[in-house]
């Protein structure tokens, strides 16, 4: 773990040239790093936190202090400050980084929620910007009288936008700035006096910083599964995500602090407040990214289907809603997307029978399928025949597969491999649908009781001649609907995996890969970045290897809920979800659990809102699990007195939510 600031403090300054207008006027700058840093939190609102590695803020719970000592400056006028800062975490969506002045005294040693100042009324930086981790950002201050050149000054730290958490560093590698711009009069004869201690100069001829853009938060989370195979990859043994077309990375290409999802699916009053009963439309989105040129809606599946190629998967199963309008394009271009972005990455159209499409005519039906078949990112077997998926395939009879088939063959030249996906995957359908089917699928299970006590499909399916695709998903929770499925942390995701590789599954479809709506989404999204795919990495390898993978870059993954089961929410929610979708008879949780990868054993240390929980993990997949307690939480892998690999979570567990929000978020180590 790096070394806090403790106390330190130091003057950089820079000469700038006289100004033409007054010969006489000389400006320096002069960058201070803290004297003293801290912060408080509600949650603990009488333990200091001086000392930590970081300061965390949010909109109510948590502020951020830092004292600089610029009672040493002499005799000057501050012309221009900045306060520049180093994120290391956040889960905000939009900008909202507030600096506000404080003009009483403290001490990082005593100063608590319950005896800090109270909040200044107006804000020093007017530019509201996104961290965004990794990257510093520079926070220009307006009402430079605030700072003072006598006696220290202060600022506090917070963010506008609700119900996130944001850390910054605070570290003597990476401490908090204060770049001033000063300026003192002086005749030509006498040289302007330098701050004691005296500085060192360093001659720039860089002129004052200005505000950084906010940066594109998804290009960091495409990158490779920390595994590798063990064994010889099966190329049969496909793993494919189902693609809901309603909800791609943008709407409506804006910046994630004003696009659609912001806008009208995260918020009660959104889309004139038909959501406000339950909260809203959504509790997660994609991650989002600045407005592009061009033809975006291409450029963002073709994101999609590179970060699905870089999580091992093979293809998109994506869901056809409908024959005509958003939902359509969204498919066509998919199907372009994947050709664009090439290297084996397919797309089946699943036909969904519960929609508009579903409910169509065969000569229709047959028409708009030719047209996604006529791709080449279309799914074709070593035997010539397309593949075509389906949701609810018993919504129609296997006679009208069957013509459905022969349509396809006769008219357009397509033969037909069929993947029945039986959302009532019971022996006697499956032996109805098995004749006119290439494979047989079910729509998969959300709580760990229900994988544990599913019949063994894959056997059936078997005996009747055909593959088995089970459905794999990690969570269901649905505020529209007042239901979720327990999935205790990871426990769902990972028990289906295990049921899938120990029946002999012949491939699976992860449920899915975008559907905000039902909380099932394992796209890179806010809530889970890229976590959920990487230990999905692991039981993939497992699958399609026969063999458990290698660990390549050790990590540490935490996976928890933002609020107790029994939360009740503040603003204003009257439908509540309860336990029991799908006759869920998995019991709530307020659990945390910390999943290692280690390539050698280690100590692991948890620290969830205060709670400390030190244990020794051993080599390869170890899991653990906590009680939630409300605060951050954090998790750090010791080997030899050093920290080697870390997670903090950006997302506080809140005691009193705006909303209910019973889904599962997640963090990875870097």
């Amino acid at each position: 773990m790096a070394v806090a600031v403790a106390a330190i403090a130091a003057l950089i300054v820079v000469a700038f040239p006289a100004l033409p207008s007054d010969a006489a006027a000389v400006r320096t700058e002069v960058v201070l790093t803290p004297a003293e840093t801290t912060w408080t939190t509600s949650r603990a609102p009488k333990t200091p936190m001086a000392g930590a590695t970081y300061l965390s803020f949010t909109r109510t719970a948590d502020r951020a202090f830092i004292k600089f000592d610029t009672s040493k400056l002499g005799n000057v006028r501050v012309v221009g400050a900045t306060l520049e800062v180093l994120p290391k975490s956040t889960m905000a969506t939009s900008g909202g980084v507030q600096v506000y002045p404080v003009t009483v005294s403290w001490s990082a040693k005593t100063l608590t929620d319950s005896n800090r100042p109270a909040d200044s009324a107006h804000a020093l930086n007017s530019s509201l910007l996104r961290p965004n981790p990794g990257t510093r950002l520079n926070l220009p201050l307006v009402d430079l009288a605030t700072i003072s050149t006598t006696k220290a000054t202060s600022f506090m730290l917070r963010y506008s936008q609700p119900y996130v958490g944001n850390r910054i560093y605070n570290t003597a590698a990476h401490p908090v700035r204060l770049r001033l711009t000063v300026e003192s009069i002086a005749t030509p004869s006498t040289p302007t006096a330098s701050p004691t201690p005296k500085p060192t100069v360093v001659p720039s001829p860089t002129a004052s910083p200005t505000p950084s853009a906010t940066p594109d938060p998804g290009a960091s989370l495409d990158h490779a599964l920390p595994f590798t195979a063990s064994g010889a990859i099966d190329p049969s043994r496909k793993v494919f995500a189902h693609y809901f077309p309603p909800y791609p990375i943008s709407l409506d290409n804006q910046a994630p602090a004003t696009d659609y999802y912001s806008r009208n699916y995260l918020t009660a009053t959104g889309e004139n407040g038909k959501h406000a009963a339950y909260g809203g439309l959504l509790r997660d989105r994609p991650v989002g990214r600045a407005p592009l040129s061009g033809d975006w809606q291409l450029k963002d599946l073709e994101t999609e289907v590179t970060q699905a190629k870089s999580a091992g998967l093979d293809g998109f199963t994506v869901d056809v809603l409908s024959l005509s309008g958003r939902n359509w394009d969204t498919t066509a271009r998919l199907m372009k997307a994947a050709s664009n972005v090439g290297d084996g990455f397919v797309i089946v159209p699943n036909l969904d029978m519960t929609s508009s499409a579903g409910a169509a005519g065969i000569e229709t039906v047959s028409a708009k399928l030719a047209e996604l078949y006529s791709s080449g990112s279309a799914y074709r077997l070593a035997d010539g025949r397309y593949v075509l998926s389906s949701f609810k395939a018993e919504n129609q009879s296997p006679e009208w597969w069957t013509q459905l088939k022969s349509t396809l063959a006769s008219r357009y030249g397509f033969k037909i491999a069929l993947i029945s996906v039986l959302l009532d995957s019971s022996v006697p359908n499956m032996t109805r649908y098995a004749p006119v089917s290439y494979a047989l699928g079910d729509w998969g299970t959300r709580n760990a009781d229900g994988v544990l006590n599913r019949p063994n499909r894959a056997a059936t399916a078997h005996s009747l001649g055909v593959k088995w695709m089970p459905g794999i998903g990690i969570q269901d929770v649905r505020p529209n609907q007042g239901v979720y499925a327990e999935a205790a942390a990871t426990l769902t995701l990972r028990e289906n995996w295990e049921q899938a590789i120990a029946q002999g599954a012949d491939m699976v479809q992860l449920v899915t890969w975008n559907d905000y709506s039902e909380g099932t989404s394992m796209a890179p999204s806010v809530d889970h970045g890229s976590a959920f795919l990487d230990i999905n990495g692991y039981y993939l390898l497992r699958f399609k290897s026969g063999a458990t993978p290698a660990v390549a870059t050790e990590g540490v993954y935490i996976t928890h809920r933002v609020q107790e089961i029994g939360a009740a929410p503040t603003a204003g929610q009257s439908l509540l979800m309860k336990p029991t979708l799908g006759g869920s008879k998995t019991a709530p949780r307020d659990e945390v659990e910390v999943m290692t990868f280690l390539k050698s054993a280690a100590q692991v240390k948890v620290v969830i809102g205060g709670q400390v929980h030190s244990y020794t993990a051993a080599a390869g997949q170890f899991i653990q699990s906590f009680p939630l307690e409300t605060g951050t939480i954090s998790a750090d892998v010791v080997r030899a007195g050093k920290v080697v690999v870390d997670a903090d979570s950006v997302h506080v567990v809140e005691a009193r939510p705006d909303v209910q929000d019973l889904s599962y978020y997640a963090v990875g180590s870097d």
